[in-house]
């Protein structure tokens, strides 16, 4: 049966949303990163957003557990980002490929898009099934 990319979309934001689920100490930090991502995106740019949690996720580790919860969750969109993103569109690091000089802005902006049409998947997802602040 073929299915749409917004199924194919849907169904990878589900699948990375169970995954959190499962990880209880995660919920509420993922939501919350998940919840301001596009908009983060949109005014910081991809590859500066990107670098960020990539920053996040690789800061020192903390003694206190959610500083470590709230690396953790970086790491994880930062995870789930690029794998959609290899699963698209190339088969290296997203950071990588945004900072090669054959990488045109048009790709960025390409890549930028279906991104935000992913994150807002994710938003919805985790509205529904994750626990957080209200």
């Amino acid at each position: 049966m073929l299915k749409s990319l917004e199924q194919e979309r849907a169904k990878y934001a589900w699948e990375c949303i169970m995954e959190i689920k499962e990880e209880k100490e995660l919920e509420k930090k993922y939501k919350s990163y998940i919840k301001k991502a596009p908009t983060f995106i949109q005014n910081s740019g991809l590859g500066n957003t990107l670098a960020f949690y990539k920053s996040k996720a690789n800061s020192k580790a903390s003694p206190q557990k959610s500083k470590n919860s709230e690396k953790k969750a970086y790491r994880k969109i930062y995870n789930h980002i690029n794998e959609w993103f290899k699963m698209r569109f190339e088969e290296e690091d997203i950071l990588k490929w945004i900072c090669k000089k054959e990488t045109s802005s048009i790709e960025i902006f390409r890549v930028t898009k279906e991104l935000i049409l992913l994150l807002d998947w994710m938003k919805k997802f985790v509205e529904a099934e994750l626990k957080g602040e209200e």
